[in-house]
């Protein structure tokens, strides 16, 4: 006989977000640069603004914490994300190397003077944005020195430089590996950059054919049930790269597609 309410299981819903910035500052030239530009001081705010206004306005599905890769773009937008969950002083920004900019000399170097650009540490981030950046936190998936053998490292490493297979093992396992850093299956956003949020995207999702490309504020949103008793769904695709709340002319996701 079947008794409906042999155990006190609970099941609720975990939210992954995969943020893309909006309007940089200075336009990244591949092979020229600048690698390294802050989000616009006006319309890049604005967009920023618009993502978090969207994010906070979720219901269940707003982040308990914010992970963003070292680079100023992705920060500054985390910061504005962060600050707009109601969440004042909570140090639930981390910044992890592993979702970092993908590891290519066209996104990374200058041709001309053959300079790299690496960005910020955590420590330096925190004294630009002081209020919410976790400085305990350690990365999952820490960046490898450069000029280290592919042979020396485990696969998904972060290491310069990296084919677009290696791109999505690094994507994949940072993801798994922030995932697992979540011992309560809290809801979480990720703001990194177009190719590796398009990896991360594939590896959660497994269906290339609606991994397309990833517009300047474009948010991609994966849920999936998690039962108390230890049984997990699925990740199921909510919406991919949506501009819903950018305004003007980026509401249609064209401008600044990648």
């Amino acid at each position: 006989m079947l008794r409906c309410c042999d155990s006190a299981h609970v099941t609720k819903k975990q939210y992954i977000w995969l943020v893309r910035y909006g309007l940089t500052e200075h336009t990244l030239v591949e092979n020229v640069g600048p690698y390294d530009s802050d989000i616009d001081p006006t319309i890049g705010i604005t967009h920023a603004t618009a993502i978090m206004q969207r994010i906070a306005s979720s219901g269940d599905a707003v982040p308990q914490f914010l992970y963003s890769d070292p680079f100023l773009r992705t920060t500054h937008t985390g910061n504005i994300i962060v600050k707009g969950l109601d969440k004042k002083d909570a140090k639930i920004h981390r910044i992890e190397e592993g979702l970092t900019e993908w590891q290519v000399p066209s996104l990374l170097v200058e041709a001309d003077s053959g300079n790299k650009t690496d960005p910020r540490t955590p420590e330096q981030l925190q004294q630009l944005f002081p209020e919410n950046i976790d400085l305990s936190y350690n990365h999952v998936n820490p960046l490898v020195p450069d000029n280290t053998s592919r042979s020396e490292v485990p696969k998904g490493s972060t290491l310069f430089p990296e084919s677009e297979n290696e791109l999505f093992e690094r994507c994949a396992t940072s993801v798994t590996r922030i995932l697992d850093d979540l011992k309560n299956y809290e809801n979480v956003a990720l703001v990194s950059h177009a190719p590796c949020n398009q990896a991360m995207a594939l590896f959660l999702d497994g269906n290339a054919e609606r991994i397309g490309k990833w517009s300047l504020g474009g948010l991609t949103r994966f849920s999936r049930s998690v039962d108390t008793g230890g049984v997990i769904g699925k990740w199921d695709l909510d919406f991919y790269s949506s501009t819903d709340h950018m305004p003007g002319e980026y509401k249609d996701g064209v401008k600044g597609a990648w």
